[in-house]
């Protein structure tokens, strides 16, 4: 049993191999997905949770940070 639509021609088109360039877009999700809840702490540079109201404070140097502070 045959269907009229073949993936041949199109795989083969593609300058790399599909499984590369579905890795790839797992991997641009995942780090899309990543900066919504993370971000770097502007004075240290630690890895922190995201500032959505108000201020945190940093795990590792004790300082403050709002949402939209950059001082790195």
């Amino acid at each position: 049993m045959t269907f009229g639509a073949s993936m041949g021609a199109v795989a083969d088109s593609l300058p790399v191999p599909p499984i590369v360039l579905g890795v790839a877009v797992i991997l641009a999700l995942a780090l899309w997905g990543w900066r919504q809840y993370y971000q770097f702490c502007p004075h240290c540079g630690a890895l922190a949770r995201r500032v959505y109201a108000g201020w945190r404070r940093c795990r590792r140097c004790g300082r403050q940070y709002r949402r939209g502070l950059r001082l790195r």
